[in-house]
């Protein structure tokens, strides 16, 4: 019996010495891989960031968000790259609310929302080109520190753009909480003008406030409904008539 019990022990041992290394390497080359990949995210993604920005076109906001939809992926992620740099402090898209203004010469459309639009045609049209994808992650690794600027345009994000997230994160293993709860309207997202609308209306179709410099705000002057892709004046006078006007 007690020859039985010692070798029933020393099994028991024989296989944790064995088994334990196996799961350790195993452990230890998913940790690796994951931290190869973070790294890649920073120094890979940050460079080819950094190239586009050497061949980006000139011009004026206006003129560079035009160029986002147009031509091949390469020349459409150096337009959206360069709004990027020019439009978010030091090119950094976490320090989106810092964005404030209306487009230029143009009718009510908030530089903030072209901004966002920069972004999110730079990750997707990043992502076509070899190794690009390390860029839209590096893009939003830094979009990514900002809570609120996740609650705003990942948790409620723009139709197309979440199969192009779950694309980054699938190949480039992107850390952080990318929850998605539902997509809103699509690209663009800079609105067009569309002349006046109560505020009761503006309620009921859930739209979202943006305040006199066309900023994201929980209340204000302008409306911005995001399904259909308008911005209106609101009309503060709950007994007032919708006015809309044709783009």
């Amino acid at each position: 019996m007690k020859v039985k019990w010692t070798l029933a022990v020393f099994l028991v041992l024989a296989i944790t010495l064995f088994s334990a290394p196996v799961f350790a390497a195993s452990d230890w080359d998913t940790f690796t891989a994951e931290m190869e990949k973070r790294s890649k995210i920073k120094d890979t993604g940050a460079a080819i960031v950094a190239d586009m920005l050497d061949i980006a076109p000139q011009g004026t906001e206006a003129e560079l968000w035009n160029k986002l939809w147009v031509g091949e992926p390469r020349w459409r992620a150096a337009a959206a790259v360069a709004l990027v740099n020019r439009m978010f402090p030091q090119g950094d898209p976490s320090r989106w609310q810092e964005v404030s203004g209306f487009v230029p010469q143009v009718s009510v459309q908030p530089r903030q929302l072209l901004a966002m639009d920069a972004l999110f045609v730079a990750v997707d049209s990043l992502r076509q080109i070899p190794d690009g994808i390390w860029g839209s992650a590096y893009l939003l690794y830094l979009f990514g520190k900002s809570g609120m600027g996740k609650v705003m345009f990942i948790e409620e994000i723009p139709e197309g753009m979440d199969q192009v997230l779950n694309d980054v994160i699938s190949v480039t293993g992107l850390q952080g909480d990318w929850s998605i709860k539902k997509t809103r309207g699509r690209l663009p997202v800079l609105p067009f003008y569309r002349g006046h609308i109560t505020r009761d209306t503006a309620d009921s179709r859930n739209m979202q406030y943006l305040d006199g410099y066309g900023s994201i705000a929980s209340n204000g002057r302008y409306a911005w409904d995001r399904d259909r892709g308008y911005v209106y004046e609101v009309i503060e006078d709950s007994y007032g008539r919708d006015v809309w006007i044709n783009p």
